[in-house]
């Protein structure tokens, strides 16, 4: 509330000029980006005194102000991976989710094959539920898996990048067309990349 990532600014703002104000903004927020629309692009380099995110000379196209918006999304911090937190040993444990290959059951014991197997004592039910929707499967009553990390998919199992498989239970047939959606997905992200 009350912050803003990106102001526009006219060169001329009344009886005042922009870059005034911009200066006056920034000396109160660091982190404002601007942009400043005008008439003549020989107030552009005084743009670069407060740091200027960018320069439109008018009339400000939709796609000159789109340019504007790419360079404010592209300086953005990315989103870190998203992780998940299970106790094992007592301790609280943090895996990245896109570490996970697979979770198997055992003796009443979830192990999260991830970088490193991390075990505990969660139901495997509880545990699918702190993953992200979409990303992993249940393909057996002791076994998820998540859906990048398969290799290929044969009859009774999914083989695994790196090696190793989960098996594929009867009652768990849907596992398959989750694959084949999010393999088609991902072929079509790659192509129109």
């Amino acid at each position: 509330p009350e912050k803003y990532e990106l102001a526009f600014f006219d060169n001329y703002i009344g009886s005042g000029l922009g870059i005034e104000l911009a200066r006056s903004a920034r000396a109160l927020d660091e982190k404002l980006e601007f942009a400043f629309v005008s008439m003549s692009p020989e107030f552009a380099v005084s743009g670069f005194e407060v740091r200027a995110l960018h320069y439109i000379i008018k009339p400000a196209t939709p796609d000159a102000i789109a340019k504007v918006f790419d360079r404010l999304w592209s300086r953005a911090p990315k989103a870190e991976s998203p992780m998940i937190e299970v106790v094992s040993d007592y301790q609280p444990v943090l895996i990245p989710v896109r570490s996970i290959r697979y979770v198997s059951v055992e003796d009443k014991t979830c192990i999260i094959h991830a970088q490193k197997d991390v075990r505990t004592y969660m139901r495997l039910e509880k545990l699918i539920e702190l993953l992200p929707p979409g990303e992993f499967v249940r393909t057996h009553r002791s076994y998820a898996v998540r859906l990048g990390s398969i290799q290929a998919m044969h009859p009774g199992e999914f083989l695994l990048k790196g090696g190793g498989s989960v098996p594929i239970g009867r009652s768990y047939q849907d596992c398959r067309s989750a694959y084949i959606e999010f393999f088609a997905d991902h072929r079509l992200a790659e192509a129109t990349a």
